[in-house]
């Protein structure tokens, strides 16, 4: 266990979810409206008291997410803390700091330019601050009082949300770093001498593969959740004569993320899967050519004893958790409708 490594060139699969990453915001600064000019007066002027419904699901979500993003976290800590390569494990860290920079830099540009268009531009900017400015948060008496996060500002809810934001895109930014070298890990290999020695790592490393893709897939999907509980913030304050109209705006940039989160962990799993897809054929090969003469011997059979072949079932799973960020933005969309 002592001389696992992972070969160095395999950390730029890493580069692969930054292109998904780049190809994102260049879509999301020059193709996606930031000036919508959605008008107040679809605000309803009654009921102002329902800004807490849209507040309580932003934070339920947001604890929740940045919960399973420090679980991400947690557990490539545990993988790196085993015994393994020196190189792999500052290969390691180095890819996961260099992917949360990266995440970061949006947040950044923000603060220092205050013209780049927010996130929540895409629905609405206007009436996404009004809905936002009729809450109020304790202990917020005036902008410039104190309270949990720093200065409560001209709109205190609104100062808490943007602020909260920040706070969930870094964790996001770390979460999606250690999943993505999570998944480059699973390609680690020892010196073996035997082919079932050689087996039984490539079964752990499948093993590994498949649990860091439920992994990926849960908490891109909660970050869909999250990300759904913001648009949806205002829609309780919406007109009823309007919110069906708002609805499908906010269904529309809510499946917009959901494809975007599946592209990201389909470019971190679908490389490292070919890769040992590729080693399992190359062994199968090799005891095929050594087995070949045995009467009764069958190399499917032989690979299934030995964890190497995936059922129906498995392909199944593995497809539901490819898709369920799409699936939760449809999901988000539905909830909300009841209130």
């Amino acid at each position: 266990m002592s001389n696992r490594r992972v070969e160095l060139r395999y950390f730029s699969i890493a580069l692969v979810p930054v292109f998904i990453f780049g190809l994102h915001e260049l879509i999301h600064h020059h193709l996606i409206a930031t000036d919508l000019n959605v008008p107040l007066e679809i605000l309803n002027d009654e009921n102002t008291w329902l800004e807490a419904v849209g507040r309580l699901r932003f934070l339920a979500a947001s604890w929740f997410f940045a919960s399973l993003a420090v679980l991400a976290v947690a557990l490539l800590i545990r993988n790196l803390t085993r015994p393994m390569a020196r190189d792999t494990r500052i290969a390691a860290i180095a890819t996961v700091l260099a992917i949360f920079m990266l995440a970061v830099v949006p947040t950044i540009q923000q603060y220092v330019t205050s013209t780049t268009p927010r996130i929540y531009h895409q629905v609405g900017k206007a009436v996404f601050e009004t809905a936002l400015s009729r809450g109020t948060l304790p202990g917020c008496l005036e902008p410039d009082d104190y309270w949990l996060l720093g200065t409560c500002g001209e709109i205190p809810v609104f100062t808490m949300f943007m602020r909260v934001l920040d706070i969930i895109n870094a964790l996001a930014g770390l979460a999606v770093g250690a999943l993505i070298v999570g998944m480059i890990l699973c390609l680690a290999t020892g010196n073996h001498e035997s082919v079932e020695e050689t087996a039984a790592e490539l079964a752990r490393g499948l093993h590994q593969m498949r649990q860091q893709l439920y992994l990926s897939s849960l908490v891109l999907t909660f970050g869909m959740f999250f990300a759904s509980s913001w648009m949806y913030w205002p829609l309780p304050l919406i007109s009823e004569t309007e919110k069906a109209a708002y609805n499908s705006l906010i269904t529309a940039s809510a499946l917009f993320t959901g494809t975007y989160f599946c592209l990201l962990m389909l470019s971190f799993y679908l490389p490292v899967a070919l890769i040992l897809d590729s080693r399992v054929k190359n062994l199968t090969r090799v005891v095929s050519q050594v087995e070949m003469n045995k009467k009764g011997f069958d190399i499917e059979d032989w690979k299934a004893s030995r964890g190497l072949k995936e059922g129906v079932g498995e392909v199944l799973r593995t497809g539901f958790a490819i898709v369920a960020p799409i699936l939760a933005s449809f999901a988000g969309g539905i909830a909300p409708l009841a209130v």
